[in-house]
């Protein structure tokens, strides 16, 4: 088997999510922690200059989705995709709305939640309100039973605990609300994906990594507050 290179920050919540499925999957790899760059030999590998990046027998890899098709496609032991074409389908369409109506919306606040800036009013309104949406969207989409779309973590569960994690910490922050909660019944998954050993492993890097990111940005943000196992009703 090629010895896969994952290369990547543990603070960011992609590169987490790549490094939980290559765990998940029992896939031998090395973690090189590696910071974005527009180093022109770093975009040799990442032409956007952007992390993760898979290192493969066959050449580098980028974007989080297309590299869990190739995890699964290339190892197909322990698969992250469920079976079926229309479990497949909601499985995508789950993590489209995690990326885009969630994580690049909380994105926004960053600045003045992790990075020691502020965030305008304006636009601490206007993620609010798509929040909200996705949030009630999600609320009629997500059932698990133990997990999103069966009897193990697939690549759904992943897309969703490592972006909510972030949402989360950015809800609490900045309008004093879990994004989790406001989901509903979504606690005993949570305490399910927190137990996995890829989360206790994945998580354990990040904080450490989150607490000099912190320091360096002067954030607004305590990490107290990060290290707490985050409980949702």
């Amino acid at each position: 088997m090629t010895r896969l290179r994952l290369l990547g920050y543990p603070v960011s919540n992609y590169v987490n999510i790549v490094r939980a499925a290559l765990l998940e999957k029992g896939l031998p790899h090395e973690f090189v922690v590696t910071r974005a760059s527009q180093d022109p030999a770093f975009r040799a590998l990442s032409p956007l200059g952007k992390i993760p990046v898979l290192e493969t027998g066959e050449g580098p890899l980028t974007e989080t989705v297309a590299i869990l098709d190739y995890l699964d496609d290339n190892y197909p032991d322990n698969p992250l995709r469920p079976e079926g074409a229309f479990a497949r389908a909601r499985a995508r369409q789950i993590i489209n709305i995690l990326q885009l109506y969630v994580e690049t919306q909380v994105r926004q606040l960053f600045p003045g939640v992790f990075m020691g800036g502020s965030n305008q009013p304006a636009t601490v309104a206007a993620v609010r309100v798509m929040l909200d949406r996705s949030a009630a969207a999600l609320g009629r989409l997500l059932a698990p039973a133990p997990f999103l779309l069966g009897d193990r973590p697939g690549q759904a569960d992943l897309f969703a605990w490592y972006n909510l994690d972030i949402a989360d910490r950015v809800t609490r922050t900045v309008y004093g609300t879990s994004i989790v909660a406001e989901i509903g019944g979504l606690a005993p998954w949570w305490s399910a994906m927190e137990a996995r050993e890829s989360t206790r492993i994945v998580i354990a890097d990040f904080l450490d990594s989150f607490e000099a990111y912190l320091a360096g940005h002067g954030a607004a943000y305590r990490l107290d507050e990060a290290r707490k196992s985050l409980s949702h009703a």
